[in-house]
């Protein structure tokens, strides 16, 4: 890269292709030694490297991707930066991302959620009363299905899923198959794409465990892995960031010290922390010597892996004018979850951009289409809506998190049986020498970026007071 353009580049926003180019490492062909190795270059990981690099301790960060940020991807590939997999900052009083956005001098945007219009599969515009009507409708049943868990567990009954409990509503209220579309419908935006999980997956009793932050959510015209690249410049990491080191083993077999193997090297280290995905231990993707204790792994094997796509289309001229003002755009579907949610990109970039979100079971059918099958199938909701006429998309990226070997999902959440103990389970250190961090050992913020950065600050100080640097 020439250094003009490299610096042209550089004031504008780092991308992801340069820095993959700037990182990427070579083979290493003897054992390499730290004080501390971090699996992953995640947020969580990268916040850790971050208070520890500040205490003194030499850090080394392996990471699996050619690119940094983990399940945070901003992509420049249709010409402005898109992120693929965290977008907002959920709740921005007191959010440390909202923090280190102030500090990094990041803009961002307020998504207002009730800026939306929905539409039936028809293609036609529910009215303001109808909106409001619909969701009084669903309220009633959430009211019913927390009093079922209410009884039940007053009761010692077993959790059970949100679907058994549903169907125990559902047939006693006998809804048309209008009312039940615009139900499934009001489920599948309100909590199968906030839990990416798919009702019969998500424990009645335990699914909402989690707490937030005060405030609108806002998310990042110019991409969320801006907060990655203040993080690296801000903390010096990056002499201490290695790409390409998929982690094959983690031997914490000795005393004093603990080896990660990776596909191109040996590391050594006094203490690891592993920033794995849920989905990758649950895989069990990486060997551990000795195997991690029993209850880790009943835990691990107990809460769920959540899928949640994207699909970005880009057309050649913005025709959703009507839409002007809509930040979301929602689709009722025969199909439960089927197109149901898409936000107005235009709204956020004034480029032609609507971005299409499909969750749980509708999430991992998306994975086994082509691109051109998603196209058409998106096609056929978009134009419902707005007629057979609009052009169609010059370009497309879909996610496909599930298929992801390093992330085998998208975020998780707790499955049927499943409960908050088991966060706190996975976040547990081995022997103090193995630690846990990630928004699946968030026991307060799972499944956000918030929780993963959070988790990472923990481990860092569980890490300080087990070296002996701090009391």
């Amino acid at each position: 890269m020439r250094k003009r353009e490299f610096i042209k580049q550089s004031l504008q926003f780092l991308t992801l292709s340069y820095l993959n180019k700037a990182w990427s490492s070579t083979a290493i062909q003897q054992t390499q030694h730290a004080d501390v190795i971090i699996i992953g270059a995640g947020i969580a990981g990268l916040s850790a490297a971050k208070i520890l690099k500040k205490n003194g301790l030499s850090v080394i960060v392996v990471e699996a991707r050619e690119r940094l940020g983990g399940r945070i991807w901003t992509n420049n590939a249709l010409g402005l930066p898109l992120d693929l997999g965290a977008s907002w900052i959920h709740g921005i009083n007191n959010n440390p991302i909202k923090a280190l956005a102030d500090q990094f001098q990041i803009k961002t945007i307020s998504t207002n959620y009730n800026a939306s219009q929905i539409y039936r599969a028809n293609g036609n515009p529910l009215t303001d009363s109808e909106d409001r009507l619909l969701y009084k409708n669903y309220d009633a049943i959430y009211r019913l299905l927390m009093s079922v868990r209410r009884k039940r567990k007053l009761q010692n009954l077993p959790d059970i899923s949100w679907q058994q409990a549903l169907e125990q509503v559902v047939n006693s209220k006998q809804l048309n198959d209008e009312a039940l579309a615009e139900l499934f419908f009001a489920l599948n935006t309100e909590v199968e794409h906030e839990y990416a999980a798919d009702l019969n997956k998500l424990s009645l009793f335990n699914w909402d465990v989690e707490t937030s932050f005060r405030g609108s959510d806002h998310l990042f015209p110019n991409g969320y892995y801006q907060i990655i690249d203040g993080l690296i410049k801000n903390s010096g990491l990056v002499a201490g960031i290695l790409t390409s080191q998929v982690v094959q083993t983690v031997d914490y077999s000795r005393t004093r010290s603990v080896e990660v193997t990776t596909n191109q090297a040996v590391f050594e280290a006094s203490a690891v922390i592993v920033t794995l995905p849920l989905g990758v231990l649950k895989a069990n993707s990486v060997e551990f010597f000795p195997s991690l204790p029993k209850t880790k792994q009943q835990a691990i094997a107990r809460l769920g892996m959540g899928i949640l796509n994207k699909t970005y289309l880009s057309f050649p001229e913005y025709f959703w004018q009507q839409d002007a003002r809509t930040q979301i755009i929602n689709s009722i579907s025969a199909v439960k979850g089927r197109w149901a949610e898409w936000l107005n990109y235009y709204y956020y970039t004034r480029q032609p951009l609507l971005l299409g979100f499909n969750a749980g079971h509708q999430g991992l059918t998306i994975e086994g289409m082509s691109n051109r099958e998603i196209i058409d199938d998106a096609m056929l909701v978009l134009s419902r809506i707005y007629g057979d006429n609009i052009p169609s998309p010059t370009a497309q990226i879909t996610t496909r998190w599930g298929s992801d070997p390093f992330a085998l999902g998208s975020y998780s959440y707790i499955a049927t049986g499943a409960s908050v103990s088991d966060y706190q389970e996975l976040a547990k250190a081995v022997e103090q020498r193995l630690f846990f961090a990630g928004e699946a050992t968030s026991v307060d913020h799972p499944a956000t970026v918030h929780g993963a950065f959070l988790s990472g600050v923990r481990e860092a100080n569980k890490v300080l007071v087990a070296l002996g640097k701090v009391s």
